[in-house]
């Protein structure tokens, strides 16, 4: 049996990778987290996900769910990244490449989604 997840798209940009919008959502339901650009990586390159953080205490919530222990996935990273100018620091978080990592970060955007509310998130 297939199953039918539905998500409303109002806070994803027009021309995001339909792959990534599950994901997306899902992090940006998490208190403190924003996401700020994507890329499923069109099969050929690893499934990319920036974000900021409000503050570092946001962050155990949302990463717990990308280690292996936790999704079942391994391969999963996160990297603090920066640019030439010193820009602030933002986020990435990277995935494996083509069809394995869409269904990967969907399984992953479920479990955000069902954990967010949990004793130490922000309502």
């Amino acid at each position: 049996m297939d199953r039918v997840i539905i998500f409303k798209t109002e806070s994803v940009p027009e021309d995001i990778d339909i792959e990534c919008i599950p994901l997306c959502i899902a992090m940006n339901e998490m208190p403190g987290i924003r996401t700020t650009e994507s890329c499923c990586g069109h099969g050929n390159h690893p499934f990319r996900m920036w974000f900021e953080a409000e503050s570092l205490e946001y962050l155990p919530r949302l990463l717990y769910w990308f280690a292996v222990c936790h999704c079942g996935f391994g391969g999963w990273s996160i990297k603090v990244t920066t640019d030439c100018g010193m820009s602030p620091v933002t986020f990435l978080i990277e995935g494996g490449v083509g069809e394995a990592a869409y269904e990967e970060s969907l399984q992953i955007a479920e479990l955000l989604l069902a954990h967010r509310t949990e004793e130490g998130d922000k309502e």
